[in-house]
């Protein structure tokens, strides 16, 4: 996929994943992401390698990035949608000693304050988008979930 393309909704899927991270992180006095075109090339490769292996549903193992992944009927999630199912993981995180959980990782990762940086990549087979987002710096990193993932009104 090239570089994300305009879209109907408003903005390029660049900026509505900024937006939609951005709206969702304000709430947990998280800074700002920007979009970054390397970490939309390190996705866009593994959104790609998923499509080419078959609709394959997994992590990367790439261990310089985080990475948030979803997958859904082609053209059910866009990018507000699919930041919405990653941060509706909070009704499961326990604030404010939570730490890592297969439940709440997404979730986590979205509102982490240390990170800065965002980009995305889509793929689509079978009649399914596949989306990956990766993020730098890096969330989810045991003993720093109480410095980084701040409750609604962002007392830690």
């Amino acid at each position: 996929m090239a570089a994300p393309a305009a879209s109907s909704a408003g903005g390029s899927i660049a900026q509505r994943f900024v937006a939609a991270h951005n709206a969702d992180r304000a709430k947990h006095c998280a800074p700002p992401l920007t979009w970054s075109p390397k970490l939309e090339q390190v996705a866009q490769k593994w959104a790609d390698s998923l499509r080419d292996q078959g609709c394959k549903f997994g992590h990367s193992g790439n261990n310089s990035y985080g990475e948030n992944l979803a997958a859904g009927s082609s053209g059910i999630l866009d990018p507000e949608a699919t930041v919405k199912m990653w941060y509706d993981e909070i009704s499961k995180y326990k604030f404010p000693d939570g730490g890592f959980s297969m439940e709440t990782g997404h979730f986590t990762q979205v509102v982490w304050k240390g990170t800065s940086q965002v980009g995305c990549g889509k793929s689509t087979c079978n009649g399914m988008d596949i989306w990956v987002c990766n993020y730098e710096m890096a969330g989810n990193w045991e003993g720093q979930y109480r410095d980084n993932v701040l409750p609604l009104g962002c007392k830690s």
